[in-house]
């Protein structure tokens, strides 16, 4: 081995530590607990860790906005270096010096690293100055494209000649670049292995906290409470399930006859909603079909108003949703001739302006109240949110308060 290729080995060897520690910061990047492994001990030398650097808003291309929450949009810094290191790394360990012929080639890779030492002076610059935290892994990955652009330097064609085959062939080009491209390939799944992993730790912990705020009914209380009051729209003759008279509360449900959340709540609502309120909640029903995941939702809303119109509204919910699944494959003929309902007018109005305006409206309404999912649910114009609905303790205190509200106007429970 003659000194130049020995010269083009360590570049290579060195560009492959780099390569080691670029994917590590990638790693931290997708979890700020990373196992390092041996290098672990260089990071645990800084103050606040490379952590702290890598996931920092110069830790991804564009740069984020100062103060600005990770939106974990954008290419992280560290995996554009292990792509960079990774090429230098298969060009001076599979190809070295290349033929006279081929020169043209090592000028190339000689101005590629000289932009990567300016995407490093810049780095370190912004890491000591903007952030104001070493990052010790930083500072070797930086070193180690000094080290190598020496190397280039020494390296580099002095002579002008022509350009000729030779060495690296073709061939072994697309090798190397093959190499290269199953390297990034690679790491991109460990990356994506360590993001997950974190996503599951962050839903693990939500959803802990979640378990625990929903066994603390009076901060549920509290949080209902702290809910903005809107006006829910109803009319006299919207679809509603009647209360025992005199001081009732009231639930609204912007609702989805396709879709399954609102069917589960279906369900909770006569388990267990309605016998803690012996009667004294006024259920009223409002269409809001979510046709961009529910493709046949309007058809449904359209059945339910239909049938509403011939007094049918809760005996057309009823049959609907057993059938939720198939709902593109009802026979509307066959709906109207269940439920005893004159099946030509049922069918008229389901194609009638006035139902489609009708349902328009609610849906209007629930877009003003910026509902977002179904159902929308809201006791007496406070939306209750999914954790709060779900708590039978939430739901019995609102109840309890109702009957001594009650008591104190000597209207009976």
């Amino acid at each position: 081995m003659n000194r130049k290729q020995g010269l083009a080995t360590v570049a290579g060897i060195i560009a492959l530590l780099a390569a080691w520690t670029s994917g590590s910061l990638l790693m931290l990047h997708a979890e700020k607990d990373a196992d390092l492994g041996l290098l672990a001990g260089i990071c645990a030398a800084g103050d606040e860790g490379c952590a702290s650097v890598v996931n920092s808003r110069w830790g991804v291309l564009p740069f984020e906005g100062e103060g600005q929450q990770r939106s974990g949009d954008g290419i992280p810094v560290a995996a554009l270096g292990f792509l960079y290191y990774s090429l230098l790394a298969a060009w001076y360990l599979l190809i070295g010096v290349p033929d006279p012929g081929r020169q043209w080639l090592a000028r190339g890779v000689l101005w590629l690293n000289a932009l990567g030492m300016l995407g490093s002076i810049f780095y370190t610059g912004v890491m000591l100055w903007a952030i104001g935290t070493p990052c010790y892994l930083c500072l070797l990955t930086h070193g180690c494209n000094g080290a190598i652009l020496l190397i280039s330097w020494w390296l580099r064609p002095v002579d002008k000649s022509h350009r000729a085959v030779g060495v690296p062939s073709n061939r072994l080009l697309i090798a190397a670049t093959s190499v290269v491209l199953l390297a990034c390939v690679a790491q991109f799944q460990i990356y994506q292995a360590g993001v997950e992993r974190t996503n599951s730790s962050a839903l693990r912990e939500e959803t802990e906290t979640l378990r625990q705020l929903a066994r603390d009914v009076e901060k549920l209380e509290t949080l209902h409470r702290n809910q903005t009051k809107i006006e829910t729209g109803v009319r006299k003759d919207d679809p509603i399930i009647d209360d025992v008279g005199g001081l009732h509360y009231q639930l609204v449900i912007f609702s989805d006859v396709e879709c399954p959340n609102c069917a589960r709540f279906d369900q909770y609502l006569k388990d267990t909603i309605l016998p803690i309120w012996n009667g004294h909640l006024e259920v009223v029903w409002k269409h809001f079909p979510n046709t961009s995941e529910h493709p046949n939702a309007m058809r449904g809303a359209q059945a339910l108003e239909a049938a509403r119109l011939q007094g049918k509204f809760w005996e057309m919910r009823d049959w609907l949703l057993p059938r939720r699944a198939t709902l593109g494959a009802v026979r509307w003929t066959d709906a109207a001739a269940a439920l005893e309902m004159d099946a030509d007018r049922f069918t008229r109005d389901m194609a009638s302006r006035s139902v489609s305006t009708r349902i328009g409206q609610d849906m209007a309404l629930a877009r003003k109240a910026k509902i977002r999912g179904t159902p929308g649910v809201y006791l007496n114009g406070r939306m209750v949110s999914r954790l709060v609905r779900r708590s039978a303790g939430f739901w019995e205190i609102q109840s309890d308060s109702l009957r001594e509200i009650r008591s104190s106007k000597g209207q009976d429970w």
